[in-house]
């Protein structure tokens, strides 16, 4: 049974200043700026049912790496799985190839090839084949990206360049049409090639200075994860002392957290009676800050620090070390301690 609190959505009061907006560092990507929000506040509900109930719980394996000289545009079987829509529109058919693609396991370097037509349906072209879980209709994906436009190969935007990887769920509409469709049926550790016309891009709109209108697009797509976690219970009510205190409710193998690292965390906050003010859960997507550099409140910079990625932590925070005196809205009284469910995902730094 699905926690209740995952039916409500409230505002995220984990800033340092209450009156900021949330901070994600993958706030400059591209895909990020023209998502399609209204169609996603729309079917959050339907997302978030799938994506606690449809997630698959295989592990990461390796990859299996194919050279991009033999490998042929996708056939049904690569994207009929996904479902997306029933106006998909992917070729199936082995045709000459739209970009070279660098064999490198890094950074991809796209190289447009000279075409005289432009692409009227998706086109979906696996450089490397992950045999980890696949990437299904409401998952939240980790991934990342590089993005050129086609007709000259300038490169618009790319996770790569921020040093982070972006998470998004798909299939949901949060996305141009060209990713929903074209990343679904994926598996983790493969890297694809989508070549995208404007209908399913960014149309006659263009997206800003950057991507002009009715532009085809070309991205390489690396699948790094398919988020696979369970929401927290709401921890019982609990009186706080006057200091910080952590307690690891499950210990993570990765990495330790240091201050001044990126993080991508899931989050729980409560009130010490039981009362959820804020969840990351509740919007079905991962929140990205720094750590210990006074971007969030105190008792996150001090209590994430030395976590391991994989872990998740009980914070019990004293209200000297969350918003004091000056409280946070209606949802937090002044001197009022918090209770927070963090689960580490990613250290991005």
């Amino acid at each position: 049974m699905l926690p209740w609190y995952l039916a409500i959505r409230t505002p995220l009061t984990i800033s340092a200043d209450p009156h900021k907006q949330h901070e994600s560092a993958s706030h400059g990507a591209h895909i990020r700026n023209l998502q399609a929000m209204p169609r996603f506040h729309i079917l959050i509900a339907a997302f978030v049912s799938l994506l606690f109930w449809g997630c698959s719980s295989s592990d990461k394996s390796a990859i299996e790496e194919q050279s991009d000289s033999t490998v042929a545009e996708s056939d049904a079987s690569s994207v009929a799985k996904s479902d997306v829509s029933s106006n998909t529109s992917t070729s199936l058919s082995s045709t000459e190839p739209w970009v070279e693609v660098s064999s490198n396991s890094g950074r991809p370097v796209i190289s447009v090839l000279p075409r005289n037509e432009t692409p009227t349906e998706l086109v979906v072209r696996d450089i490397l084949v992950g045999t980890g879980v696949q990437a299904e209709i409401g998952d939240i994906l980790e991934v990342n990206y590089v993005g050129v436009l086609l007709s000259d190969g300038v490169e618009f935007d790319a996770s790569w360049n921020r040093s982070q990887t972006f998470f998004v769920p798909i299939g949901m509409g949060a996305v141009i049409p060209g990713w929903d469709q074209g990343i679904t049926g994926m598996s983790e550790g493969g890297r694809r090639v989508l070549v995208i016309p404007p209908h399913l891009a960014y149309g006659s709109s263009g997206a800003g200075s950057s991507i002009p209108p009715d532009a085809s697009l070309a991205f390489v797509v690396d699948l790094v994860s398919v988020l696979d976690l369970e929401p927290p219970a709401i921890p019982e009510p609990t009186e706080v002392g006057e200091s910080l205190e952590v307690k690891d409710l499950s210990e993570g193998t990765g990495d330790v957290v240091e201050s001044g690292d990126i993080v991508t965390v899931h989050y729980l906050g409560t009130l010490t009676d039981g009362t959820v003010f804020d969840a990351s859960w509740q919007r079905g997507m991962p929140f990205t800050t720094t750590i210990g550099v006074g971007r969030v409140i105190q008792g996150w910079d001090q209590g994430i620090v030395g976590m391991r990625e994989g872990g998740r932590r009980l914070l019990k925070i004293p209200s000297d070390l969350a918003y004091g005196e000056r409280g946070s809205g209606a949802a937090i009284p002044p001197d009022t301690p918090l209770l927070f469910v963090v689960d580490l995902i990613r250290i991005q730094s």
